[in-house]
């Protein structure tokens, strides 16, 4: 699958983002909808909450709350 954006991040190229998706805005549905979905990802794989991995740069993208309490 093609992303839609790259970033650098420590010397990596991470991709994330899927084409077409388009980010929602801050408190609107979509937009808690997709930050709960992806806290599911990092309470779940703990590899996920690593700033090299695709869901944390999603989440950076979409303004949700970076927890540090995953658990």
């Amino acid at each position: 699958m093609e992303k839609k954006w790259r970033t650098k991040v420590d010397g990596k190229i991470v991709e994330h983002g899927a084409k077409g998706y388009r980010i929602g805005k801050v408190d609107s549905k979509k937009w808690k909808s997709y930050c709960a979905r992806s806290l599911g990802i990092a309470k779940k794989y703990p590899s996920a909450r690593k700033k090299t991995s695709p869901n944390y740069q999603s989440r950076r993208r979409w303004r949700c709350p970076i927890s540090k309490n995953y658990g």
